[in-house]
């Protein structure tokens, strides 16, 4: 897959240097990018041909041009998570969104608003504090992270244990698809009328059915306050059951997170002042007399364990490290495992048996949620032959499965990614998933193979 990837991109008539040049004579100097190193890297290629519409009207012109020439284009907004998902099958051209950041449509006063997909989440929720208003989502990665690409990756950190993902917050979006054609979806209000629901098809669809270039969110007023409190222990399975014990409550956290934390940054060693091999963070945003009750109420049920409550000042960097630790580079493979809640305890023991922790790995997981992640370095592998990998990988998704999940290579390399799908099987919905792809995307011009399925 990735030496046709290669033999396409370098081929004379569609090697980088010569669409640059055409999108240059196409839509002028400032509208055309040839990036070379790591920005907007795909795969080992050593320059990349980058679009940069200004308007819809452009990106769609671009769409337009694209088709006419029979390049394929990869969708981007910063450029920080294209190694996710497969080897693209053919990528001739990135189109990125980010020169289209404006705010269309801000009412405070309704609680909503209507974003350029290339405008980043932190300058937008920096702009709604004014107003003591923001976008409850916070995805993992840097203030880089464009509306356009959460949203299309469906992308979703600590906070949607209170907060949920993407799709909570999506009222309307426009889209412009592969031939040109602009489209919308949803509404402006949050009272939309009655029908199929396409916001919810378009996000977290990698971009494979089209591009979105215009958000309708739904916001929330600040909160009042924030507060974290940790739990420790040396046994992960104490901590399991006190996150059941927490979900099954009154107690509704605006995070429960699930780290082994000797394993992670110097910052959240000392967040957590070493009590334990793992740490459950609880992480509260309310007011003031609320969190005190949810606190107090979280350590009577984990009396039983070493808690303490961190200061505002440690917990900002506890979470702020938190973050960037999940996206580090110094990870060469990342898990994504699925399960429901109940199922979290036994998840993590296979989880261990597969991957024995050490200082070379990582476990963490949205306890509310049943979604763990797994870093490692290659390093961490060696316990077994570099050839035994995929079969080894195949054999921990089959368990995940067993435990009615599911599990997604986030990140890995390429000779790795080269033998086995990063998403898996989704049965019987891939006949639907390929007729949706049909029907929007006919000549495969968006993304192609990326995505699950070979979408």
């Amino acid at each position: 897959m990735i030496d046709n990837l290669r033999a396409e991109v370098l081929s004379k008539e569609k090697a980088p240097e010569a669409i640059h040049r055409r999108l240059v004579e196409e839509f002028g100097q400032d509208r055309a990018l040839l990036a070379i190193g790591e920005h907007y890297r795909l795969t080992g290629e050593p320059s990349r041909a980058i679009a940069l519409p200004r308007t819809v009207e452009e990106l769609s012109e671009m769409l337009s041009f694209a088709m006419s020439e029979n390049l394929t284009v990869i969708p981007a907004g910063a450029g920080t998570w294209l190694n996710m998902g497969n080897p693209p099958v053919r990528a001739h051209l990135i189109i990125s969104t980010t020169h289209m950041s404006r705010v269309r449509e801000y009412e405070p006063a309704d609680l909503t608003a209507t974003i350029e997909a290339g405008c980043p989440l932190y300058t937008f929720n920096q702009l709604a504090a004014q107003h003591r208003q923001w976008i409850p989502l916070d995805p993992f990665g840097d203030e880089s992270s464009t509306l356009g690409a959460i949203v299309a990756t469906a992308s979703s950190g600590p906070m949607r244990c209170g907060f949920g993902t993407p799709r909570d917050w999506v009222i309307g979006m426009q889209v412009v698809h592969a031939y040109g054609l602009t489209t919308r979806a949803g509404g402006k209000v949050v009272k939309n009328v009655a029908g199929y629901d396409l916001c919810k098809l378009y996000t977290g669809s990698y971009g494979t059915l089209g591009m979105i270039t215009e958000i309708s969110f739904k916001l929330r007023a600040l909160p009042l306050a924030e507060r974290t409190l940790v739990f420790g222990a040396n046994d992960v399975y104490q901590l399991c059951a006190l996150a059941a014990r927490i979900t099954a409550s009154d107690i509704q956290p605006a995070a429960m997170e699930l780290l082994s934390a000797k394993l992670s940054n110097e910052s959240i060693e000392l967040a957590t002042t070493g009590d334990g091999n793992y740490v459950l963070a609880l992480q509260f945003l309310d007011e003031e007399e609320a969190i005190r009750w949810q606190m107090a109420e979280a350590v009577r049920l984990g009396a039983d364990l070493k808690h303490f409550p961190l200061s505002i000042e440690v917990a900002t960097q506890f979470w702020e490290a938190y973050r960037a630790t999940e996206v580090s580079q110094e990870w060469d493979l990342i898990f994504k495992v699925s399960v429901k809640p109940a199922e979290l305890a036994g998840m993590i023991a296979e989880v261990q048996k597969y991957l024995p922790e050490s200082p070379l790995s990582m476990l963490r997981a949205h306890a509310a949620n049943g979604v763990i992640r797994l870093h490692a370095t290659n390093q961490a592998l060696a316990w077994f032959r570099t050839k035994e990998r995929p079969k080894r990988i195949a054999e921990f998704r089959r368990r995940a499965q067993d435990y009615g999940g599911t599990m997604v290579i986030l990140r890995a390399p390429m000779e790795l990614k080269s033998q086995i799908d990063v998403w898996g099987e989704v049965g019987p919905t891939a006949s639907l998933m390929h007729a949706l792809k049909e029907k929007f995307d006919p000549q495969n011009l968006l993304n192609p193979g990326r995505f699950v399925s070979g979408i």
